[in-house]
């Protein structure tokens, strides 16, 4: 079983939990809800600091804030789009309604999502041996 894999296993049930070395960082991935959502959230160096989630031009200030998702959001909804349009232009209605990273959050809805993010970016992480045996 590959790295990859063994992540998404070690996530699958709610309480799931791995740790993870990543460019010198250590994660912890947990799975966990809140009343209404399932989701997986990301602990860099054991905290979460919301000061990490600034970003500016698409890409995070803060090297913690890498390991989070990206969250895009358009500056204005497609339903201003045809009125926008003629009144600033297509070019311009266009970048209205196209989605921009705003900043990054600490959670991922599946675990497939945050394997997919760190596969992308840290592809030479290592997953922490359990000191524990269950």
């Amino acid at each position: 079983m590959d790295k990859w894999a063994e992540i998404k296993e070690r996530l699958k049930d709610l309480g799931g939990s791995v740790e993870l070395l990543a460019d010198g960082h250590k994660l912890q991935l947990v799975k966990m809800h809140d009343s209404k959502k399932i989701f997986v959230v990301v602990y860099v160096d054991g905290t979460v600091d919301f000061e990490w989630t600034k970003t500016e031009d698409g890409k995070p200030v803060h090297p913690q804030g890498r390991f989070w998702r990206p969250l895009k959001r358009a500056p204005h909804s497609k339903k201003v789009y045809a009125s926008a349009k003629r009144a600033f232009g297509k070019k311009e209605a266009d970048r209205m309604v196209t989605p921009r990273v705003i900043g990054v959050v600490p959670n991922f809805g599946t675990e497939g999502a945050v394997v997919a993010h760190l596969k992308k970016h840290f592809p030479d992480l290592e997953i922490q041996a359990d000191e524990v045996a269950s």
